[in-house]
């Protein structure tokens, strides 16, 4: 996958990132499962660009924006993982390579990687278990996977 790189959002992503948060296929597989307005969405990004322990990187395809992966160090040792693929371009590995690229770069020092994935999201999980993270816990609504930073 030669063609997935990553770049770094920039405040000029908030309407983007809005329109992909509110795609339906994105809000059922995501952990409040509802849509957000735009007063919302901007005071939550603005945030997060500013945070020094988040790091959201725009995934592109030959030059086109297909997706996202959100970083978010917690407790100053572990980063909870974010990332979706717009509708059209799951399923292609172009989220493995983009995830791979990221965990290999080691680009926000972390010991392990966590991503708490929906019990019904089955594609997921598989997505996660195989670039090798295993599952960590488990409750009614949602696993937690978990990898170990081999530069950690």
């Amino acid at each position: 996958m030669n063609n997935v790189c990553l770049r770094d959002a920039t405040i000029k992503d908030e309407l983007l990132v809005f329109e992909w948060r509110n795609i339906e296929n994105l809000v059922a597989l995501s952990s409040k499962q509802k849509k957000v307005t735009f007063e919302e969405h901007k005071e939550w990004f603005k945030k997060k660009i500013k945070n020094s322990n988040c790091r959201i990187l725009i995934i592109q395809l030959k030059n086109k924006n297909i997706g996202l992966i959100r970083l978010e160090l917690e407790n100053k040792k572990n980063c909870k993982i974010s990332i979706y693929l717009i509708p059209g371009y799951e399923g292609q590995g172009f989220g493995s390579a983009a995830l791979s690229q990221v965990i290999n770069s080691d680009t926000i020092k972390c010991n392990s990687y966590l991503a708490d994935v929906q019990i019904s999201n089955i594609s997921s999980q598989k997505f996660f278990q195989k670039l090798g993270f295993s599952k960590s816990s488990k409750n009614s609504s949602s696993i937690l996977f978990k990898k170990k930073n081999i530069f950690a």
